[in-house]
């Protein structure tokens, strides 16, 4: 738990994720290329978080309640996991909440009404997809739309992570952004100067960085 009461939900967070090792920067050579073609200096993996129970379960307990903060206790009927990365989170948080988890699929499997989802549930079904992190909205998106083919009415979209340093769509609510990790990194002087200094660069101008650096963005 956090005893300090200056440490706010968002830079604790970003404290669990540099602890766990989960920030990876590159300050030469290839950049880290995202599915959606950005090019980045940094490669955040929350999956490894999951297999630490102390900060896994520590995780989960800010996502509650950024989630209950924006969405109430009583709004939502279930919880989605986005195919592959969201499921172990969106099933912890399934759990705690005592809700039922769908997952919803990257491409159709079958011909009804459910056939890009794993899991069953009632159409107008109100449900909060939940996946680990997010660039630019993009994959989302079509996850969103996949649940809404379901018939789901999806209140809401909740990732641990939005870099919120790409143009992004649609709207996303987050526990932290790439600025809490910089801020964070910087508290605990927990990043190499040089990595430091080469996200912040990229914080800057995402698009221009990347398009630099051989990925989509900005000319």
């Amino acid at each position: 738990m956090n005893d300090d009461p200056g440490l706010t939900p968002a830079l604790e967070a970003a404290r669990i994720i540099l602890d766990g090792g989960a920030v990876y920067v590159r300050t030469g050579g290839e950049p880290f290329y995202f599915s959606s073609g950005w090019a980045s200096p940094v490669f955040i993996d929350l999956k490894r978080l999951i297999s630490v129970p102390a900060a896994r379960d520590r995780l989960i307990d800010l996502m509650l309640k950024r989630i209950g903060e924006a969405w109430g206790g009583d709004s939502l009927d279930q919880i989605a996991g986005c195919e592959l990365a969201g499921v172990p989170f969106a099933s912890l948080v399934a759990d705690r909440l005592g809700l039922p988890l769908v997952i919803a699929l990257k491409q159709a499997r079958g011909f009804d009404r459910l056939s890009q989802c794993e899991g069953t549930f009632e159409p107008g079904a109100r449900t909060l997809l939940v996946d680990d992190l997010t660039t630019d909205g993009r994959t989302k998106a079509n996850f969103k739309e996949a649940l809404e083919r379901a018939q789901a009415d999806v209140v809401g979209i909740f990732v641990i992570l939005n870099y919120g340093i790409f143009p992004a769509d649609p709207e996303i609510e987050s526990l932290i952004g790439l600025t809490d990790i910089i801020a964070g990194a910087e508290a605990a002087d927990s990043l190499e100067t040089a990595a430091l200094a080469e996200i912040k660069s990229f914080a800057d101008d995402a698009p221009r960085w990347s398009r630099q650096h051989g990925g989509i963005g900005a000319p």
